[in-house]
């Protein structure tokens, strides 16, 4: 089969078992566990907000009432054991009993459509709104009937307390009468939407104009199942909002957040339909820019979830992680090429086993080292003790890049910052003795010096710095869609060897040459709205990082990765600097870069701009957080200055 890396799950496996067999819990722990707690997921408007890649139609595609129906009726019970229990915490089902009757609206163009058509806003809007409830009220009943074989009249429908009126509205208590009202009014209204030369407003059909309004009046679903009433809390998910014109949007926004409906309502959208402060200070506020009445109170009324953000960065990459590793052996184990070859796990081929330099390169780099301990003079004595310290350092880390390329890198990085931290006269005054000088600040080994080791024989030596599974995963920035891209060029590489007889695995530095050049290709690809001024300014930034990094004596150890402005500066920014809002706006939002809000260094706090992962991997720096430049809004003005 093609490779399943190269396409997005919710693309190409259109049958629910396959579609179950590559989707993982973690996003629903990570993202909907808490708010299903607290009670906020189901009894108010959710806000869904995410780049793209980010996996909003999967979850939406997974929470549909039949994908969940195939879920608990698997033969494959034990596989789906964590995804059960995900489903469980979030209160989608409980002791394998679905509570939550989902399903997935598609918001493409021909609800767009409905604002061209030559009527007033209020016809226009009343039209889009029956649409999208007629559809929902279908999509419900027909998982009832085709997915369960629960027959219509054995479908009943709970209506909230004084609903009577909106009860006759929809078609009576029965399903049956509900099922076709509602397929007409679809009929109707999609034959208006999609007309050549539409109705003038004054012919139009009465039952499209009419009263119509079961969001307001349906409360849950009730079925008989063996003698047993179980009740279904109805949840509709309008996914990709963001195509609707920005007045239709407010509209929906303002109806779907009054806590007269029932029902479970959640809206799907991406970053970039916000406004530059929403995304750039998301963190900071407590809703999003849409327009909607005064008489909602957003705070108290919307639930936000967004799919990315600064808070627990820690924790998300640790889920990211686990979720991307799961993901992709499960994408692994549709290719029956790796099948054949017993290779279930994506990370049996990726070798991490360190591409070390060879020995013309390493005496090089030995002799190097030892002229540099000359020209500074330094004591046999302190040199031994460094080199004593990282035997130390390794003798307690759990890596096996610790070969004598990397020690000699450290050492070397160890040399110019005692050069620094002695009196300069003490190293150069005395040409014979050698100088046995305390520095003014203790030079400790630790991983960010070994990573600053790493960084500096990548950019000297050309040696491999981005191999293996969690390398991949940090390059992704926590966004799925990049992981499968990435992913899925180590994949093609290794499938192309097993045909060729080879093995399977592939060596670090060959895993480093396909994701640098994945990466390059992924910016090469860019074509949202302003992203050569995005790739200007990521150019501009990841050059300076890299100038940083260089440095001899790793003054940031790992290197930098990130922008810090003032976080005062940094929040007048959408208001002061427009333009420059709108750059940074669209660069968060297609994964080009991400904020991090109140970072504390100095006795200050920052706004981190960081650089997403392919454009660091492209520029050859590292994937540890927190190194940054401090700078200010006038350097990011001067970056968008240049070619």
């Amino acid at each position: 089969m093609a490779n399943p890396f190269e396409k997005r799950a919710t693309e190409y496996l259109r049958d629910d078992t396959a579609f179950l067999s590559v989707v993982t819990p973690e996003p629903l722990h990570t993202f909907f566990e808490k708010y299903a707690k607290d009670g906020t997921l189901y009894d108010r408007l959710a806000m869904v907000i995410g780049t793209p890649g980010s996996g909003k139609t999967t979850l939406a595609s997974l929470l549909q009432y039949n994908t969940i129906h195939t879920l608990l009726n698997s033969p494959n019970h034990s596989e789906y054991k964590p995804l059960i229990n995900a489903l469980s915490k979030c209160s989608i089902i409980s002791q394998n009993n679905i509570k939550v009757i989902g399903c997935r609206i598609p918001m493409e163009s021909e609800y767009r459509d409905f604002w061209e058509l030559p009527y007033s806003t209020e016809i226009k809007m009343g039209l889009l709104k029956s649409f999208l409830q007629s559809r929902a009220l279908l999509s419900w009943i027909r998982g009832l009937e085709n997915t369960a074989q629960y027959e219509l009249s054995k479908i009943k429908i709970q209506f909230r307390d004084g609903a009577e009126v909106a009860e006759n509205s929809i078609g009576g208590n029965d399903c049956e009468s509900i099922f076709h009202k509602a397929s007409v009014i679809e009929r109707v209204i999609y034959e208006i939407g999609t007309a050549l030369i539409p109705p003038p407003e004054n012919q139009l059909e009465e039952i499209a104009t009419a009263s119509y309004h079961p969001f307001d009046s349906v409360e849950y679903f009730l079925i008989n199942v063996h003698d047993t009433t179980q009740k279904l809390i109805p949840l509709v998910m309008l996914d990709d909002v963001h195509i609707l014109h920005p007045k239709q949007l407010s509209s929906l926004v303002t109806w779907l957040a009054r806590r007269e409906i029932k029902i479970a309502r959640w809206m799907l959208m991406r970053l970039d339909a916000q406004t530059p402060q929403d995304v750039l200070l998301q963190e900071l506020n407590t809703d999003i820019g849409i327009e909607v009445s005064s008489q909602i109170k957003k705070s108290r009324e919307i639930t936000y979830i967004w799919l990315q953000g600064d808070k627990d960065r820690g924790a998300r990459r640790s889920s990211f992680r686990k979720m991307a590793k799961s993901m992709a052996d499960k994408y692994l184990r549709l290719m029956p090429v790796f099948s054949r070859q017993g290779l279930t796990h994506f990370s049996d081929l990726l070798s991490t086993h360190a591409t070390t330099l060879q020995q013309p390169t390493l005496r090089k780099l030995r002799e190097k080292v030892d002229k540099l301990a000359i020209n500074i003079n330094i004591s046999q004595n302190i040199r031994d003790k460094f080199k004593q310290d990282i035997n130390n350092y390794f003798l307690g880390s759990d890596t096996t890049d610790n070969g004598e390329d990397i020690r000699l890198a450290m050492e070397h990085i160890m040399l110019h910052r005692y050069m620094n931290r002695v009196p300069q006269a003490s190293l150069f005054d005395n040409a014979v003795e050698e100088i046995d000088f305390a520095p003014s600040k203790p030079i400790n080994v630790k991983a960010g010096l070994a990573e600053g080791a790493r960084i500096y024989l990548l950019h000297e030596y050309k040696r491999p710095y981005y191999y293996g599974i969690n390398a991949v995963c940090d390059g992704s920035s926590e966004n799925a869609e990049q992981f499968l891209q990435l992913a899925g060029e180590l994949v093609s590489a290794s499938e192309t060897r097993i045909i060729q007889s080879k093995s399977a695995s592939l060596t670090t530095k060959y895993q480093h040459n396909l994701l640098v050049n994945r990466a390059q290709k992924i910016i090469q690809d860019w074509s949202f709205p302003k992203y050569l001024e995005v790739k200007r300014l990521c150019g501009f930034m990841a050059n300076k990082c890299l100038e940083k990094s260089l440095e001899p004596n790793a003054s940031l150890d790992a290197g930098a990765n990130a922008f810090g402005i003032l976080q005062e500066e940094f929040e007048g920014i959408p208001s002061k600097y427009p333009e420059l809002a709108k750059i940074l706006q669209f660069g968060v939002a297609y994964n080009a870069l991400s904020i991090k809000h109140n970072h504390s260094t100095k006795n200050k706090l920052w706004s981190l701009i960081e650089l997403s992962g392919p454009v660091l991997i492209a520029y050859g720096l590292t994937l540890s957080r927190g190194g940054f430049l401090e700078r200010n809004v006038t350097d990011l003005l001067q970056a968008l200055e240049g070619p």
